[in-house]
């Protein structure tokens, strides 16, 4: 069964992809969820039971009013049923989709040092026709503790290029010899 953050992401990205609207309300998604990860008390406010739901809804009209209207309807209702508190989620599963559309996604590669361009590209080049995905929005972390190479996650995929896993997989090997 579908979460409650599932169902208000699903009901938003089909009204939004359906009328053309679905890069505008990706990037007034995108600003709603920065100023919410600054604010805080932002969830705590949303959810106080001290705090009349007539007081909650007013906030977010007055926060919120200039994002796309199917957005601010959503969030409008979610304020309605106290159910704000679960907004990261729903931004959660509507960037899925989001990238889903775009046949694209997140990439995170870890290496020792910060890549330069021309080596995120490359890196990027290989894992596009690894994956097939049209494109990939990457963002490289340093490691250090890697020790060299490359650590790439795309989704709940893991490609394990460093010379810690590359020690890792030689150790199981030596194990697996002295136990057979």
């Amino acid at each position: 069964m579908a979460s409650s953050a599932q169902k208000y992401s699903q009901a938003l990205y089909s009204s939004v992809s359906e009328n053309g609207q679905l890069d505008e309300v990706k990037t007034d998604f995108d600003e709603v969820m920065k100023a919410v990860r600054e604010v805080t008390d932002f969830s705590d406010f949303m959810v106080n039971p001290a705090i009349a739901k007539d007081k909650r809804k007013e906030t977010v009209e007055h926060a919120f009013k200039d994002v796309v209207k199917p957005l601010y309807n959503m969030l409008l209702i979610m304020a309605d049923r106290n159910l704000l508190s679960e907004i990261e989620s729903v931004y959660t599963h509507f960037i899925k989709a989001y990238n889903v559309h775009y046949n694209q996604e997140h990439v995170v590669i870890e290496s020792v040092y910060e890549l330069s361009d021309e080596e995120i590209d490359s890196i990027g080049k290989v894992f596009i026709q690894k994956t097939g995905l049209s494109k990939l929005l990457i963002e490289n972390i340093v490691n250090e503790e890697l020790i060299g190479g490359i650590r790439v996650f795309i989704g709940t995929k893991v490609y394990d290029g460093s010379l810690r896993g590359q020690l890792a997989d030689l150790k199981n090997q030596f194990r697996e010899r002295t136990i057979s």
